[in-house]
């Protein structure tokens, strides 16, 4: 085709190529901007006055502001613009949409000498709207500004109009006032329904991928209201940016002011501080690799290497061998990278280099175009999907194919888990390093929790616990085998974020059948050396908060502890789990069903709520008590832990195999993407291993049995059935019939706390009176009491009775929950899902003990079923919504269908002792 032109119409269009080529690497080469941009929005009600001139000229220089938009100016006329400008010419120039009619007007200002180059402003005539391009840090901008109306169908025209302006392939900000709110959290005050314009915005935002700067970057979930008038507040003023530049957004605040009541919206694009540099100690093995051939067939030759020379023992060459396969991963994973974007300019070229031809003849090259542009769009949707895991959600896509959204969900869940402010030593500090030692203080403290010798524990709670036949017991002294390793490996769950060396459960699934017995042979020698692999020994811990409350995270406390252990330390782990759980209900009560087959929190709170019943159908009395331990997991005493399975007669393979899980370890805590330095691990229960929810349980079970067989506390009798204690993981719930054995009660858990570390804290600690008590106070034994059942393992019980109104209540929230989710270009497939995932999981748990009318039933499908559909109106008959996929419908649950499944699974299965006989006495 080039030959068609002749020899100099190919070298002049060869040489426009290279210019376009040249271009397209250094664009690509300089995605990230080179220099900050500092932008701002505020209503300034009034720009008239000298004094008003002179507080804005002063608030845009000491917030440093670059580029700031300005509604309701009251600029009406040139002189007044004129004399407006003067106050700002030194530092800015100004552009105009002056004042008319019900409009006030607006005004963008640009800082001078920074390297912005104005090329093209449009301004309205109205007032409503200034829209201006300029070039700034080698980039193409076009920053829009809007003073949206009071009314409806004025803010509709004027959002059909500011479309006209996003179709560009800029740098694009928009922001200003908008008179209006796209999120139902944004006001104070609830309207019935969304007007036009709000879904007009929405609908804009979606299609050119612009995100809210103010949510992106909110610490606590929701940004600060902008405008407060009178009982109504709102975030009126925004800041809306592209995916591509929301990325570089590094700060967000809202400044309140004392001459306007609207506040001064500021954001940071861009930074001039140079990132830091990746952190080796917290890579992470990429799967992709494993269909790499040329890294899987290194690893299939070290292992071979392994089995054969074995020179320096089974640990220390399984411990090479991790450190070698880390090393070729990074140096395979970096070789394809770098394919990776050769090949992407590549592309980049060649559909720049079609563009031009195809200019010179049009619709010559339409099918190469698209050719070159699907492969493009792969790469893409490649790094959207690497984004969706690394910011967690893959739960939110449900399976679509992500867009440039999953970006700045990457960025939402990274600013979210980022630790700025922290209050250490009496004071609130956001310096990186006192953020660290702040952490590193308070879990060394902790994790060095002891028990206290002098109360003699053993011989006082430990002898109730019940101990193991010798025939069980030679059973669980079997060594462990290969097969049991080879199970365990079959049974990890992909998708998990490893432990210190990297390397996830997809490997060793991958590796299976080589790495199996070289694994059983480290375990081996571990029992032998009676110490397992450094590696083992070692784990990080993430932070995880626990509200989203800004004031509450400044504490340390307030994040919770998970451990990240290696996975062949999970492997081993595993396999005592495995043994350990079919012992475990000879060892541990009905009264606790965390984590034990065939026991489930349903039962809890089946029993709780039933006691309420019987006392009410009696006339009789209850008081409940729910004690709040205080880090239960991680004040887990060693010594006395090691004490419980030493009594419970495990045996010496379980006994030394959990002894060496818990001995000699250490953490290192990931704050703020940095790693602390190393802490000694004297106490605590891993929260993340396979053995935490078992071992907590042996270890809380002399507490419990303590108050079960104490007779002074006398519980909830049915007949023949007692109900003292309930318990799952560390909620412990205690049912008492009188003060004496509520005092009872109390005693017995301090002296449990004295003798063996734990911690009880008082004042979360609650209880309620229930049935015909003389007197209801609200103070008792240190405890606060209330006189109506409180919430219990996440229901509520105060509505035991009167269901109605829990449903009632619920209903609204569900449906703002709902409007939020509508700017997400989702199927009708993937909103079915997420009403299965996000709203129906959540009302299913409560369904299960508080039923629901038909009324209620119908109001959620209505509202499932007004967001599958985007409209008010069913496309096609209800019902299908409910069928399987496979039968032509979309699989949502029916909550009424099963909740009647519910109840008949909980009438013909039931087990429990106590539910059994209410069943047959009601």
């Amino acid at each position: 085709e080039l030959q068609q032109h002749g020899e100099t119409s190919y070298t002049s269009l060869r040489s426009e190529v290279n210019a376009v080529r040249s271009e397209s690497f250094s664009q690509t080469k300089n995605e990230k901007l080179a220099a900050s941009l500092r932008i701002a929005t505020l209503n300034v009600r009034g720009l008239a006055a000298k004094k008003r001139q002179s507080q804005i000229n002063r608030l845009f220089l000491e917030n440093n502001l670059d580029v700031a938009a300005v509604q309701e100016t009251k600029i009406e006329s040139e002189e007044h613009t004129d004399r407006m400008v003067e106050t700002f010419r030194r530092h800015y120039n100004v552009c105009v949409s002056h004042a008319k009619g019900t409009s006030g007007g607006c005004a963008i200002y640009i800082r001078n000498n920074v390297g912005i180059e104005s090329e093209k402003v449009v301004a309205s005539e109205e007032g409503r709207l200034i829209v201006l391009d300029f070039l700034y840090s080698g980039k193409e901008w076009r920053v829009i500004c809007i003073y949206a109306p009071n009314t409806d169908n004025e803010r509709v025209v004027l959002f059909e109009r500011v479309e006209e302006f996003l179709k560009c392939e800029k740098c694009l900000i928009m922001l200003g006032d908008f008179n209006c709110v796209c999120l139902s959290e944004d006001r104070t005050r609830s309207v019935p329904a969304r007007d036009k314009s709000e879904r007009l915005l929405t609908s804009l935002l979606d299609e050119y991928y612009l995100e809210d700067l103010g949510y992106l970057l909110s610490k606590a979930g929701q940004p600060t209201f902008t405008h407060y008038q009178r009982g109504s507040c709102a975030r009126l003023d925004r800041i809306y940016a592209t995916v591509s530049l929301a990325k570089e957004c590094v700060n967000f605040e809202v400044k309140h002011v004392s001459f306007s009541d609207h506040s001064l919206v500021t954001a940071t694009l861009g930074t001039n501080i140079k990132k830091s540099r990746f952190n080796w100690e917290l890579w992470k093995f990429n799967v992709k690799l494993l269909e790499d051939e040329t890294f899987t067939q290194s690893v299939k030759e070290r292992i071979e290497e392994i089995a054969s020379t074995k020179t320096n023992g089974w640990i220390a060459e399984w411990e090479s061998f991790k450190n070698a396969v880390k090393m070729t991963a990074i140096e395979r994973g970096s070789i394809i990278y770098q394919k990776e974007k050769i090949k992407e300019k590549e592309l980049q070229c060649q559909l720049n280099f079609l563009m031009c031809m195809e200019s010179a003849n049009p619709g010559l090259y339409t099918k190469e175009i698209r050719e070159v542009k699907n492969k493009l769009e792969l790469i893409a949707t490649e790094k959207y999907k690497a984004a969706v895991i690394r910011a967690r959600a893959e739960k939110i896509w449900m399976g679509e194919t992500p867009n440039k959204r999953a970006l700045c969900d990457e960025i939402r869940y990274s600013v979210k888990n980022e630790i700025r402010q922290i209050h250490h030593r009496s004071e609130v500090t956001s310096e990186k390093s006192k953020i660290e030692d702040a952490f590193v203080e308070y879990y060394s403290e902790l994790l060095t929790n002891k028990m206290n010798h002098g109360s003699g524990p053993k011989a006082e709670i430990i002898t109730s616990m019940p101990k193991l036949k010798d025939e069980i017991k030679t059973r669980l002294e079997l060594p462990i085998s290969v097969n049991e390793v080879g199970r365990a490996i079959k049974e990890l769950a992909v998708g998990k974020t490893p432990g210190p060396d990297g390397l996830g459960a997809a490997f060793y699934k991958m590796f299976i059948e080589e790495i199996t017995p070289i694994l059983h042979e480290v375990i081996s020698e571990a029992y032998e050396n009676k110490a397992l692999p450094p590696s083992f020994r070692s784990a990080h811990i993430v932070l995880i908060p626990k509200t989203d409350n800004p004031e509450k995270l400044l504490s340390v406390g307030a994040y919770r502890p998970i451990t990240l252990t290696n996975v062949d330390y999970k492997i081993y782990t595993k396999v005592l789990a495995k043994r350990l759980q079919s012992v475990v209900t000879l060892l541990v009560g009905p009264h606790q069903t965390c984590g034990i087959k065939g026991r489930s929190i349903c039962t809890n709170v089946h029993v709780a709520r039933s006691v309420l019943e019987c006392c009410d159908a009696v006339a009789g009395r209850v008081a409940m008590l729910q004690l709040d331990l205080a880090k239960a997991f991680d004040r887990v005493a060693h010594e006395f832990l090691f004490s419980v399975l030493e009594h419970v007669n495990l045996g010496k393979v379980m006994l030394e195999g959990l002894k060496m899980a818990y001995s000699n370890c250490t953490v290192r805590i990931i704050v703020n993407k940095n790693l602390t330095r190393s802490i000694d691990v004297r106490s605590s229960i891993k929260q993340g291993c396979a053995l935490s929810s078992l071992l907590f349980a042996l270890y809380l079970e002399p507490f419990c049995l303590s108050l079960i067989n104490n007779s002074k506390i006398n519980g909830f009798v049915l007949q023949t059935q007692h109900v003292k204690v309930l318990a799952y993981a560390d909620d412990v719930g205690v049912f008492c019939t009188d003060r004496k054995s509520i005092e009872e009660a109390v005693s017995v858990t301090k002296a449990f706390c004295e003798q063996t570390g734990c911690a009880i804290n008082w004042e979360k600690s609650v209880g309620f009176w229930h049935g015909t008590w003389d007197v209801k106070p609200q103070t008792f034994a240190s405890i606060n009491w209330a006189s109506t059942p409180s919430t219990y393992l996440g229901v509520p019980l105060e509505y035991y009775n009167q269901t109605g109104d829990y449903w009632d209540d619920l209903t609204p929230k569900l449906k703002e929950k709902v409007g939020g989710w509508q700017g997400r270009e989702l199927s009708m497939f993937a909103r079915a899902s997420a009403c299965n995932v996000f709203l129906i999981a959540k009302v299913w748990y409560v369904l299960q003990f508080l039923s629901m009318s038909r009324v209620n039933v119908q109001k959620l499908h209505r509202i499932f079923a007004v967001f599958i559909w985007g409209s008010n109106w069913d496309r096609v008959s209800r019902t299908n919504l409910f069928r399987s996929v496979k039968d032509g419908g979309l699989g949502l649950s029916h909550l009424f269908v099963r909740q009647i499944v519910s109840r008949f699974v909980f009438l013909r299965d039931q087990q429990d002792p106590f539910l059994r006989t209410v069943m047959q006495v009601r």
